[in-house]
């Protein structure tokens, strides 16, 4: 786990940084919606995980806690002693990581369309996406993933966002891929949020059916604190659904939570 993972650093060294981390099977050009505006008010270090964007496997990685050490390791370099959290999706389970482990280095935290715990029905449909993975490969998955990501009215007008996803999903290393849903069976974090005590921000989709609104609220409740956000209309990735909405609510969090 020598090998660092691929990063962008974006916006002024004298500004709050703030960590970005995407859902399963994208990378950091997820983020590109928010780029413009986040890095004109803080430090935005975007980070590609194992196996995914431009960063290599790591054999090694195979829990949230490896993948939150990893994501330690790029902060180390750059010299971040301390940051804010933007975790969508898988993202945010490792963000959660990251906060449980390093509560020190963890300034504020967004949980956006994402769980803290794998129940065993969802263990079950996890394991069925890896057999079909493991028989048709990634790309053969790309339709449902996209079927599951986004609402059918907002994915018939948006065809060239679609595609951009679609490129983001087929350049993911499949085993990259793979492993990412092996930590994501592993999960179990819901009982330790109650230890969080950093300002935190819990995004939902109303009509996400990968991540459930009723699962982003039983998540703010375990957090002292936490404010919850659902984004009407919305399903799995409100960045890109609702690019503004999300940046403003993410952005104006950060901006009541961070010293100046």
């Amino acid at each position: 786990m020598s090998e660092l993972l691929a990063h962008q650093v974006h916006g002024s060294a004298n500004d709050q940084p703030v960590v970005l981390l995407h859902a399963l099977a994208t990378s950091s050009a997820l983020w590109a919606p928010q780029l413009p505006a986040w890095s004109a008010q803080f430090r935005v270090i975007s980070i590609d995980l194992p196996g995914h964007g431009k960063s290599a496997l790591m054999p090694g990685v195979a829990s949230m806690a490896d993948y939150a050490l990893v994501v330690r390791q790029v902060l180390d370099h750059l010299g971040v002693d301390r940051a804010a959290f933007v975790g969508l999706s898988l993202g945010g389970m490792v963000a959660q990581a990251f906060a449980l482990a390093y509560p020190k280095r963890t300034s504020a935290l967004v949980l956006a369309h994402t769980s803290a715990r794998t129940y065993p029905a969802g263990w079950e449909i996890w394991a069925r996406r890896l057999d079909q993975f493991n028989q048709d490969g990634l790309v053969a998955q790309i339709p449902s993933i996209l079927e599951r990501w986004f609402p059918r009215e907002f994915a018939e007008a948006s065809p060239m966002t679609l595609r951009s996803i679609a490129e983001q999903i087929a350049a993911t290393h499949p085993e990259g891929y793979a492993a990412a849903i092996r930590a994501i069976q592993q999960l179990d974090h819901f009982d330790a949020l109650k230890t969080i005590r950093m300002p935190s921000l819990v995004v939902a989709g109303e009509v996400d059916a990968a991540a459930p609104s009723s699962v982003a609220t039983a998540m703010a409740e375990q957090i002292d604190g936490a404010r919850l956000v659902v984004m009407p209309g919305v399903a799995h990735l409100g960045n890109v659904q609702q690019p503004v909405l999300f940046t403003e609510t993410v952005g104006g969090f950060f901006h009541s939570a961070l010293p100046s």
